[in-house]
C-alpha cells in the first residue's frame, strides 16, 4: 500500500495506526509546507495566483477520474484499489491537476478512501505550488460510494415527507460520512424540478413544483455546508444541473430542451437563485442543451444570468466529458480544442475532463496563441482557490470528524435513514381498511421488488447503476424479510422479473392458499442514458402478473418500489390497497413493513402528479384551458394521483380558515391561519398546504400554486392553528418582459378545499 512504501512500514502496522499517522501528518507537517488559512486569505489567494504558472493554473481547472491514476491488470483495476504512482505523479507533477472525482467503478472502505486521498494529496504537496487537492464525490443518497454508510431515500423519497429539517439533517449526516472518508466536496443536491417524468433522473429531483424543489433543495444547502465549510464534517455543496436540464422534450437524458426564456426564469431558475441565497458553494452545468445552445456554450445563462443577475461567485464546473461533447456530440466546434475556448469563454471555471490531459494542453495553447486572456484564467483560479481555502484544505488537507469511528454508518444514521423512510413512504389507496394488516392472516409477499435490495436502494448505491450485487451483501432486510419477521404465516415468491412471468401455476397456487397478497411491483435500478424509456408504461410482465393475481379473488395491496410514476391504471382500481415507496434506501424494507402493519402511520405525501395515462402528463399547475372545457368537452387534467395527495390511518378535519385581511398592500404581509384537528384515533402526521390561484393576469395563470406548506405532528384528538404569512412576493409571476410582477387584482388562498379571497393592491 502507499503508506507502507511512504513510511517503510509492514501494512498491519499501518493499519493500526492510520488515524495517528493522518492526524499528525496533515495536522502538523502539513501546515508547515504551504499557506495556512488563518489571516487574510484572500492576500494569500492574490499571492498565490500571482506566483502560480499557466501550467499550474491550468491545472487547478482540470479534474480528472479516479479510474486514470489506479493501477490496473490486463486493464482491469486491480481490488482492492491501489494507485498507481507513476500516474499520479504525472498528474500531479506533470499536468498539475488540482481535482479528481469518482470512485473506480466501485464502493470502498473508509480505510481505502484515506489511502487514495492521502497519497493524491502527499503527492500535491511535493509539488513546486503545494496547493491542495479538493476531491469530489456524488453522494446521491448519502456517502453512497463509501461501504457501510447509510443510504438514505433517492430525492424523490425525502422530498415526499416534505419535512425540510429532515433533508437537512441527512445531508448533515451525508456530509459527515463523506467528509470521514476525507472528501470535502459533494456533486448534490439536484435541484432540477421535475416536470418530465420520463427523464431517467426523476428520481434525484425534489418533484415537480419549484416551491417545494427550492425549500428542500435550500434545506439541503445548510445541512451539507453547516456553519464552517472548514470544521471537519461539513462538505461543500454542488447543485446541479444549472439549468433546465430535467425537460428534455423526447424525455431522454442528455437531449434538447426547448422552452422560452419566460417560462425557464419563472419555473426552473428560481432553485438556482434561492441555493446562491443560501450560500452554495459550487454548481455543475447542464449537460443538454437548451434552444438549441449547449449549456456548456450558453454565455448568456453562464455569465450574464448566473454572475451578472444572480451575483454568483462559487465554482462552475462542467459535467462528465460535457466540454468535449461540445465537440463530439453538439457539433458546436471543430474539434476539442476549440470546445475548450468556447467554454471557458461561456463562463466555466473546471472541466471535468474526465479521462486524459488534452484540456490542459489545450487551455495552455488558447492561452499563449492569446485566444483566451490569462487574467480570465486567473478568475477561475481565484474561485478554486477560495474553495480550498474555505475547506481548510491549506491547513489540513485531509480532515475528518473526531468521531468519524463511531458514527460512521453508525446507529445514529441507520436510525434516520429509517426515519426518512418511513416518512417518505405515501399510502394512496386504502380501501376498506385493508391496511394495517393483522399479523394472523397468511400473507403472500410477491412482486420483483418484494426480496430485493437493488430495488429498494436504486442507482447511485455502491456502483453507478446500483445494479451490482455488492449490495445485496449488506444486512438490511428486503420487504419480504421484514414481513416475514413480523409474520410467521408469510409466503414468499419471485412471481416474475421486469422481462417475463415466472412459474404462474405456482404463482396461483401460493395466491389460492393467502388471504392476503403484498405486491411489490416497480423498475430495476438505472440512472441518466442507460435509464433511458420510451415508455412510462410498468412492464408487461408485471401487468400480466397483476392481472393474475386479481383473477385470483384475494386482496391486493400494491407496494410501488420505483424512481419515478410507472403507469399502472390497467390494474390498479382493482388492488385494495397502494403504496408508494419510491426507492427508499438502506431501511426501506424495514420502513415498508412497518407502515403495512401499522407500527408506521403514514404521512408521505406525493412531490409530483402521477399520471394516469402514458401521453398525458400534466402537471398539478396546469392551466385552465388544459381541464374538461365546459362547452367543447373533451378529455382534461385526470391523473391517477395528483400532487400532494396522501392518505394516513387517521383522520384530520381542518375548520376556521382565516387572513388578517382581505386587502394586501405592497410592501405588507398577509397573516393566514386555519385549525387542523386530529379527528381519528391514533397519532399521525399530515402536510398542510397552503395553494394561490391569480383569478386574473396578463399571462395566463395556472389553476394553482403551491405557495407553503407545514408537516404537523398531532396526538388523537390533538388540535392546532397553523399560521402563513405571504406578501406580493409569493403571489408573482414573470410576465413578458421578463420581469417578476405582481398584478392587482383578486386571488384565491386555498388550503384542503377552505377557500379565501384577497385583493391585491400596489
Amino acid at each position: 500500500m502507499f503508506l507502507a512504501r511512504l513510511m517503510g512500514l509492514k501494512t498491519t502496522y499501518v493499519n493500526r495506526c492510520r488515524f495517528i499517522f493522518l492526524h499528525l501528518f496533515c495536522g502538523l507537517i502539513i501546515p508547515f509546507l504551504t499557506f495556512s488559512q488563518s489571516g487574510n486569505s484572500q492576500v494569500k489567494i492574490d499571492a498565490l495566483v500571482a506566483s502560480m504558472t499557466l501550467e499550474e493554473k491550468v491545472g487547478q481547472m482540470t479534474q480528472i477520474n479516479l479510474e486514470v491514476i489506479l493501477k490496473k491488470e490486463n486493464g482491469v483495476i486491480v481490488n482492492p484499489i491501489e494507485i498507481d504512482t507513476a500516474k499520479l505523479r504525472e498528474a500531479i507533477l506533470e499536468y498539475k491537476v488540482g481535482s479528481f472525482l469518482n470512485n473506480g467503478r466501485r464502493a470502498h472502505s473508509r480505510n481505502e478512501w484515506l489511502e487514495v486521498i492521502t497519497a493524491i494529496q502527499t503527492m500535491a504537496l511535493s509539488s513546486p505550488s503545494r496547493i491542495p487537492i479538493i476531491y469530489g464525490i456524488d453522494a446521491i443518497h448519502g456517502a453512497n460510494y463509501s461501504s457501510g454508510s447509510a443510504l438514505f431515500p433517492h430525492q424523490l423519497g425525502q422530498a415526499a415527507s416534505w419535512n425540510p429539517p429532515l433533508v437537512k439533517q441527512i445531508a448533515q449526516a451525508t456530509a459527515f460520512e463523506t467528509r470521514s472518508c476525507a472528501i470535502p466536496w459533494v456533486f448534490s443536491p439536484i435541484i432540477d424540478v421535475g416536470r418530465q417524468p420520463l427523464w431517467s433522473q426523476f428520481f434525484e429531483t425534489y418533484g415537480e413544483d419549484v416551491f417545494l424543489t427550492s425549500t428542500m433543495g435550500n434545506a439541503a444547502v445548510r445541512g451539507y455546508q453547516g456553519e464552517n465549510l472548514s470544521d471537519g464534517s461539513s462538505v461543500a455543496a454542488c447543485v446541479k444541473h444549472y439549468v433546465g436540464y430535467s425537460a428534455p422534450l423526447s424525455g431522454k437524458d442528455r437531449t434538447p430542451v426547448y422552452m422560452d426564456e419566460r417560462h425557464l426564469r419563472e419555473t426552473y431558475l428560481p432553485p438556482f437563485e434561492r441555493a446562491i441565497e443560501q450560500g452554495v458553494r459550487s454548481m455543475i452545468v447542464n449537460s443538454g442543451e437548451l434552444n438549441g445552445i449547449p449549456s456548456h456554450a450558453n454565455e448568456y445563462l453562464l455569465k450574464t444570468v448566473l454572475r451578472d443577475e444572480l451575483n454568483f461567485e462559487g465554482v462552475v464546473l462542467s459535467d462528465w466529458g460535457d466540454i468535449e461533447r461540445l465537440f463530439t456530440v453538439h457539433r458546436v466546434s471543430a474539434n476539442r480544442k476549440e470546445a475548450a475556448e468556447i467554454a471557458i469563454k461561456s463562463g466555466v471555471d473546471i472541466c471535468m475532463v474526465p479521462n486524459d490531459f488534452v484540456f490542459c494542453e489545450n487551455l495552455i495553447a488558447l492561452v499563449n496563441e492569446g485566444k483566451i486572456s490569462e487574467s480570465s484564467i486567473d478568475e477561475s483560479v481565484r474561485r478554486i482557490l477560495r474553495l480550498k481555502f474555505d475547506l481548510g484544505l491549506f491547513d489540513n488537507p485531509i480532515t475528518i470528524p473526531e468521531n468519524a469511528d463511531e458514527r460512521f454508518g453508525g446507529k445514529a444514521h441507520l436510525e434516520l435513514a429509517y426515519q426518512a423512510a418511513a416518512e417518505s413512504i405515501t399510502l394512496l389507496k386504502n380501501e376498506g381498511n385493508i391496511l394495517p394488516l393483522s399479523a394472523d392472516k397468511e400473507i403472500l409477499v410477491i412482486g420483483p421488488a418484494a426480496n430485493s435490495l437493488q430495488y429498494l436502494n436504486g442507482p447511485w448505491s455502491r456502483t453507478w447503476q446500483g445494479t451490482d450485487s455488492i449490495i445485496s451483501g449488506e444486512s438490511f432486510e428486503t420487504i419480504s424479510s421484514a414481513i416475514g419477521s413480523k409474520s410467521n404465516n408469510t409466503n414468499y415468491i419471485l412471481g416474475c422479473s421486469e422481462d417475463s412471468l415466472i412459474n404462474l401455476p405456482a404463482v396461483l397456487e401460493a395466491a389460492a392458499k393467502s388471504d392476503i397478497i403484498i405486491l411489490c411491483l416497480g423498475e430495476e435500478p438505472s440512472a441518466e442514458k442507460p435509464g433511458d424509456i420510451h415508455d412510462l408504461t410498468i412492464s408487461s410482465s408485471q401487468q400480466t402478473l397483476a392481472k393474475a393475481l386479481i383473477n385470483a379473488g384475494k386482496p391486493i395491496v400494491l407496494v410501488l418500489v420505483e424512481g419515478r410514476p410507472r403507469i399502472v391504471s390497467s390494474f390498479v382500481d382493482d388492488c385494495d390497497g397502494v403504496i408508494m415507496a419510491y426507492q427508499p434506501g438502506s431501511s426501506g424494507g424495514q420502513a415498508v413493513a412497518d407502515v403495512l402493519f401499522g407500527k408506521i402511520n403514514p404521512s408521505g405525501h406525493l412531490p409530483f402528479t402521477y399520471p394516469r395515462y402514458v401521453n398525458d402528463l400534466l402537471t398539478y399547475d396546469h392551466k385552465k384551458s388544459e381541464e374538461v372545457d365546459n362547452y367543447y368537452g373533451g378529455n382534461g387534467y385526470d391523473p391517477q394521483w395528483s400532487f400532494g395527495e396522501g392518505l394516513s390511518y387517521t383522520s384530520f378535519e381542518y375548520s376556521d380558515f382565516k387572513v388578517n385581511t382581505d386587502t394586501l398592500r405592497q410592501g405588507r404581509k398577509i397573516v393566514i391561519e386555519i385549525k387542523v384537528r386530529n379527528s381519528g384515533s391514533r397519532h399521525g402526521k399530515d402536510v398542510v398546504q397552503l395553494y394561490a390561484s391569480d383569478e386574473v393576469a396578463s399571462i395566463t395563470p395556472p389553476v394553482k400554486r403551491l405557495r407553503s406548506f407545514e408537516k404537523i405532528d398531532l396526538k388523537a384528538n390533538e388540535s392546532k392553528v397553523v399560521s402563513f404569512e405571504i406578501g406580493e412576493k409569493e403571489l408573482a409571476f414573470v410576465n413578458a418582459q421578463m420581469n417578476w410582477v405582481t398584478e392587482e387584482g383578486w386571488f384565491t388562498l386555498e388550503i384542503e378545499g377552505l377557500k379565501k379571497r384577497v385583493y391585491y393592491r400596489p
